[in-house]
């Protein structure tokens, strides 16, 4: 062992300094590329977009480095890190005047006093510039600090396992005639149930395969009387339906592990509704039923076992009918969420197919069409994300600016195109604007106001809209019979209804909530509902988009 461990010493060392060379030159060379690639980068879009000096600190930031831009005439036209040197020269620069021959210019050295030796990269740039870019040398110590510490500590183990392997190699030796004298003993004390001996070559191998197989012999013949017994009792345990055997005296002898929850355990008396299907089964009769057992819904059959009794097999049938119900509530929810589209559409294009409508009113019909389609599209898509993900769909396509006052008054006539007599008051300011995607703000302000109309009971419907700092608040609310309390959080649960009937009578289906919830958070807002006295209000909480915040903020 202490030869072979000499040799394993040398050799990894060897293999360890040549691996830490290795993989620290590759390290230096991933570095120098990814900074040439990045200054390219650099270099491309400020030719594109021109303002060095705002250009460095944010793509800086982006990068990771310290981007410094130097003009034609030397001076410094941007720096990621110290603004203040805009319009200084450049100085002694090595990199940078390598870079100005058309070739890579790349040095260490310190930036300043203050900072520890930096790794430059400087690259050519259109109109005599040069793009250079800098990070600490430091970062690239110490990831080769952590690289080698990281090759020690694998050697360390490595080398422990060469020990373990050598110490495995030794025992091999004697551990055949080790295990063989303990079997000897074991089979000489009447305990045939030992472990088999290790395997050797030539005679000690013989020897081994002839005392597992005399003691193989002997517990064969004791493991055939109770194998059956074992597996019968395995399989029934395992089967995901519940069994139950009942003697002819009506005694439970068996009751398997997914019958307990359904029946008790097998000393609890049988429930009731299992006693008849018994009792037949019992009489020599194939009994099957439906039935409620402890809450749940299950399918019992009950078959004769002879003299020895009979068998009841249970099927927990409750996830089924839930998800048939499911499959109902969903089809229901989904002709609720078309219909209005659907029936916007076909009224909008009776008119036209009717003739007599001038230029104007036959564009703004066809615009209707138009987005009441595309709506159709948008709600069949929310329903697969909705199916698909819980409920909870992810964003599609970017946030953008999106006017409010356009999103309302375009959701107010689609609802008055289906309902007229709808009374729905806007005070929605034009200037006003929200992050969001204009399919999903379409989507979630004529659910809104449809809900509000439907079940407002004939009563005005008023939609407000308020900018308060950088978050926009839309109201929807209505004077109708409103939302009980303590059911705030629930309307917005997926299929639930307050009232089924009136839900049913107005068409609401429990659906249109859960999506509005699902499309407002998707584009990072908030919606909640309020009591009115009397009626509900509908609150939805949405970003101010970017462009209107720098604005702000430059005012």
């Amino acid at each position: 062992m202490i030869t072979f461990l000499i040799l394993v010493v040398v050799v990894g060392a060897g293999t360890l300094f040549a691996i830490e060379r290795t993989l620290a030159a590759d390290l230096v060379k991933s570095l120098d590329s990814r900074l040439f690639k990045q200054g390219s980068a650099v270099a491309d879009y400020l030719t594109v977009t021109g303002h060095p000096d705002r250009l460095a600190p944010g793509l800086g930031a982006v990068t990771g480095t310290r981007i410094t831009i130097i003009g034609a005439d030397g001076l410094i036209e941007g720096d990621s890190v110290d603004p203040s040197m805009v319009g200084k020269p450049i100085g002694e620069a090595p990199e940078v005047a390598t870079a100005r021959l058309g070739d890579i210019g790349r040095a260490i050295r310190q930036l300043s006093t203050t900072e520890g030796p930096q790794y430059l990269i400087a690259v050519p740039a259109d109109l005599d510039r040069v793009i250079r870019l800098a990070v600490p040398l430091e970062d690239v110590v110490e990831t080769r600090a952590r690289m080698r510490y990281r090759l020690l500590v694998g050697s360390a183990f490595g080398l422990l396992g060469c020990l373990l392997l050598s110490w495995i190699f030794i025992r091999a030796v004697t551990k055949p005639l080790q295990s063989m004298t303990r079997t000897a003993e074991k089979l000489a004390q009447g305990d045939y149930d030992v472990p088999p001996p290790t395997d050797a070559g030539g005679e000690l191998g013989v020897l081994a395969r002839a005392m597992m197989h005399m003691a193989g012999e002997v517990k064969t013949r004791i493991g055939e009387l109770t194998q059956q017994r074992d597996l019968m009792s395995v399989v029934i345990g395992g089967l995901v339906e519940g069994v139950v055997v009942v003697e002819r005296s009506g005694k439970v002898v068996l009751v398997n592990d997914a019958a307990k929850p359904l029946v008790g355990e097998g000393d609890e008396e049988l429930p009731t509704p299992l006693r008849p299907l018994i009792k037949r089964a019992l009489a020599g009769e194939q009994a099957d039923a439906e039935l409620a057992l402890r809450g749940r819904e299950v399918r019992a059959s009950a078959r004769p076992l002879g003299d020895p009794g009979a068998i009841v097999v249970l099927y927990d049938v409750t996830r089924m009918r839930a998800l048939e119900a499911v499959r109902r509530e969903f089809l229901s929810n989904a002709a609720h969420e078309l219909r209005t589209p659907v029936t916007s559409i076909s009224g909008y294009a009776e008119t036209l197919l009717g003739g007599g409508v001038d230029a104007a009113t036959s564009k703004e019909f066809l615009t209707t069409i138009h987005r009441n389609a595309n709506r159709i599209a948008s709600l069949v898509s929310d329903l697969l994300v909705l199916d698909t993900l819980g409920g909870r769909p992810s964003i599609v396509g970017d946030r953008t600016s999106v006017a409010l006052a356009q999103v309302v008054q375009d959701a107010a006539r689609t609802t008055k195109g289906v309902s007229p007599d709808a009374q729905i008051e806007i005070d929605v300011p034009a200037e006003i604007a929200v992050l969001g995607t204009r399919e999903g703000l379409d989507h979630v302000v004529q659910n809104l106001i449809d809900n509000a109309v439907k079940y407002g009971a004939g009563t005005p419907v008023t939609v407000h809209a308020e900018r308060a700092g950088q978050v926009v608040t839309l109201t929807v609310s209505d004077r109708g019979p409103g939302i009980p309390k303590g059911y705030e959080d629930r309307v917005f649960e997926r299929f639930y209804r307050i009232d089924a009937g009136r839900s049913r009578a107005v068409g609401g289906s429990g659906l249109g909530l859960a999506i509005v919830k699902s499309q407002i958070e998707a584009m990072g807002g908030r919606v909640w509902v309020e009591a009115n006295s009397p009626g509900a209000r509908f609150v939805v909480e949405l970003d101010v988009p970017s462009l209107t915040r720098r604005a702000s903020s430059a005012g």
